[in-house]
């Protein structure tokens, strides 16, 4: 599966045609907004299921030793840097924000011969992983905050969360606050932000390069994998994580996508 950058300047052109107040795209065609299907759709997250709310039955620093097997002075907090009125900064650590950094030295690789707590430590942090870098991501990009091992407690008989809800709320909120306030960064889901204009408009969308072989031709490896993302995977976003190509440059700029924004017209939205 190959890595997707996320746009920035894409996603800066989508920004501007954000409307708090309806929480929807402004487009010449109408309004359009990311739903909940996307998100099922895109990515597989349940969309049914138990709120993100709970309370914490402990300090966050015994949370992580008992759910990811870190003692507490080997715990490696995310560094928060903060300006005083001064106007000098002051780094300290978080109180409840593991670096993702740390974390993926730390379960890199499983051990040989597992006992299951090993096995159950490293699944929590590639789940933490994921949400710290792709669904719940903050503008720093090398922190998660452990409250998310709450809803990971016994993964034998895991409890039902809806997780695609809690990204699409981050995902409104954080448009809301771009649009708003006109600020230089915005965190939280933007690659599902990505992929959904790819799928829905005709905005930098990337072509698929991958062909099947004739009958006959062997597969090398890197291909055998593509074609299992394009055939058997039922998330529809796998299908830009295969090799493709782009009509537009990286280097494009804001501007490049607000014209092609203003060129959209009926039949060319999916």
């Amino acid at each position: 599966m190959r890595k997707i950058n996320v746009d920035k300047y894409l996603i800066s052109a989508l920004v501007e045609r954000w409307r708090p107040e309806t929480n929807s795209f402004h487009l010449p065609v109408g309004e359009m907004t990311i739903t909940l299907q996307d998100v099922s759709c895109l990515w597989g997250l349940p969309i049914h299921g138990k709120p993100l709310v709970r309370k914490a039955d402990a300090q966050w620093s015994e949370i992580v030793e008992r759910l990811l097997g870190i003692p507490v002075d080997e715990q490696h907090m995310k560094q928060k840097k903060r300006r005083k009125g001064d106007d000098n900064a002051v780094v300290r650590n978080s109180q409840y924000s593991l670096n993702l950094g740390k974390l993926r030295e730390r379960f890199h690789v499983l051990p040989d011969n597992p006992m299951d707590r090993e096995i159950n430590w490293h699944a929590r942090a590639l789940v933490l992983e994921i949400l710290g870098s792709i669904v719940f991501t903050d503008t720093s990009g090398d922190g998660v905050p452990a409250m998310y091992l709450q809803f990971m407690q016994d993964l034998g008989q895991p409890i039902e969360y809806n997780w695609g809800v809690a990204a699409l709320a981050l995902l409104y909120r954080q448009l809301s606050i771009g649009a708003e306030k006109e600020r230089l960064e915005i965190s939280g889901p933007l690659l599902l932000l990505q992929l959904w204009s790819w799928s829905r408009l005709p905005l930098g969308r990337p072509e698929v390069i991958f062909e099947k072989p004739k009958e006959g031709e062997e597969l090398d490896e890197e291909e055998e994998e593509q074609e299992v993302h394009l055939d058997y995977n039922p998330i529809f976003g796998a299908k830009w994580c295969v090799a493709h190509a782009f009509d537009v440059p990286h280097s494009a700029g804001t501007e490049y996508y607000r014209n092609q924004i203003d060129l959209i017209r009926q039949g060319a939205v999916d």
